[in-house]
């Protein structure tokens, strides 16, 4: 008969909002998105038609990957993927891809106030890895799943206490209610690998995320003092949230993509305001605002694990130069729900060399935050910049994440 695709498999596609597990995968992510946005903020797009990539990826990325493929192939795939699990063991690793096309718009002033509106577009698509040993529970299982599954699904699932992974079918052996047959009639086919809820073994926690950004981003300045930023634009936003067994891994579906994808729209703004005077500025903003849904996700996917969070920013800045080079010290904090105040916490500064304006020159950046120093050397060539970034960890372990270092690099062209 069709298998159950309803049942738990500690990959769980079926994953609930509400984790109930110590490391939050996408949580993590929260957190390093956003120091990954801090380096984005600190090298403007400016008022130009431009072309923007930029790719990050932490060093075991590659590796992490490569090793779940080649541990489907090998001759004992069993023990091969318990021991890319546990090689891997408190450790996360994180992907992020970004690709913006720019377009200016006349500037204008109103009111005394200066605006330079843009036309962008962004994408940007974001994985993180994260690899914990956790004993679940019979009460987990049931809570990972949606909460209008059948009552006989939900009791079948209680009933059972596996010593081992076991494999879960739609078969003679299980009574099915009629709303649990057309429940399972919904699903995928596949089966269902229920973990040991006795033994603490590695699994794979996966988030992934795909947004979409079109719209107006407007820099503005108000008088001499005065100055931000005002976006409005549409998102379009998808992801996925999964955890992955060594039975996953071991027959190569580790990554089992939903077929109702669970793509949300919605209108967004941005809001920045600040004030500059002689050589420093200091400003506020509110990013990523969801202000009305255009588009609710389809029927039967699951709510997005990631959510719309807002993130908060205060940042400041002081210029002094000396002939062609300018140093530039900076201090900031940035905040979302899902990660303290004191890792959104960071300090560093530039120091450059340019001619011809700031068209031609180099820079190099130091940054520091609670968990890595980040080190980004910058080249300005008129039309073109290029920039790398080593993200280094300050101590081997944050909490039960053990730190890898992340390195970036940003191509732009401007016209």
């Amino acid at each position: 008969m069709k298998p159950i695709k309803a049942l738990a498999y500690a990959s769980l596609l079926f994953l609930s909002t509400t984790t109930v597990f110590s490391y939050d995968v996408v949580d993590r992510y929260r957190l390093i998105d956003d120091q990954l946005k801090t380096e984005d903020m600190l090298r403007p797009l400016g008022h130009d038609f431009l072309i923007d990539m930029s790719v990050a990826m932490n060093k075991n990325a590659q590796s992490l990957i490569k090793d779940i493929s080649d541990a489907g192939k090998a001759i004992d795939p069993t023990t091969a993927a318990s021991d890319v699990l546990t090689k891997y063991d408190k450790t996360e690793q994180t992907v992020k891809v970004d690709f913006t096309l720019g377009i200016p718009l006349f500037s204008f002033s109103a009111w005394e106030v200066k605006i330079r509106p843009n036309f962008r577009a962004y994408a940007d698509l974001g994985l993180n890895l994260g690899i914990r040993s956790d004993i679940l529970t019979v009460a987990d299982l049931v809570n990972l799943f949606p909460s209008d599954i059948p009552q006989d699904l939900k009791t079948f699932i209680g009933t059972l206490v596996p010593t081992n992974d076991v494999i879960i079918e739609c078969n003679n052996s299980v009574t099915l209610s009629a709303s649990t047959k057309a429940f399972c009639a919904t699903q995928p086919t596949g089966k269902y690998i229920i973990p040991s809820l006795t033994t603490a073994v590695p699994n794979l926690s996966l988030f992934g995320k795909l947004d979409g950004k079109v719209g107006f981003f407007n820099d503005y300045t108000y008088q001499d003092h005065f100055f931000g930023v005002f976006n409005l634009y549409y998102l379009s936003r998808t992801d996925l949230f999964q955890r992955i067994t060594k039975d996953m891994i071991k027959t190569g579906s580790a990554i089992e993509f939903p077929k109702t994808k669970n793509t949300e729209s919605t209108l967004q703004v941005d809001y920045r305001l600040g004030y500059k005077n002689d050589n420093y500025k200091v400003f506020a903003s509110l990013e990523e605002l969801k202000i009305a849904t255009l588009k609710q996700r389809s029927v039967g996917s699951k709510e997005l694990a990631y959510g719309y969070k807002a993130l908060m920013r205060v940042h400041a800045d002081a210029t002094y130069k000396f002939s062609v080079v300018t140093l530039n010290p900076f201090i900031g904090l940035h905040k979302r729900s899902g990660y303290g105040l004191s890792e959104g916490v960071y300090v560093g500064a530039d120091a450059g060399a340019y001619l011809w304006g700031d068209r031609l020159g180099l820079q190099l950046r130091g940054m520091f935050d609670k968990e890595y120093i980040t080190i980004s050397p910058r080249m300005k060539l008129w039309l073109m910049q290029l920039e790398y970034s080593l993200k280094t960890p300050v101590k081997k372990m944050d909490g039960d994440v053990n730190l890898s270092a992340i390195n970036s690099i940003d191509l732009r062209f401007f016209f």
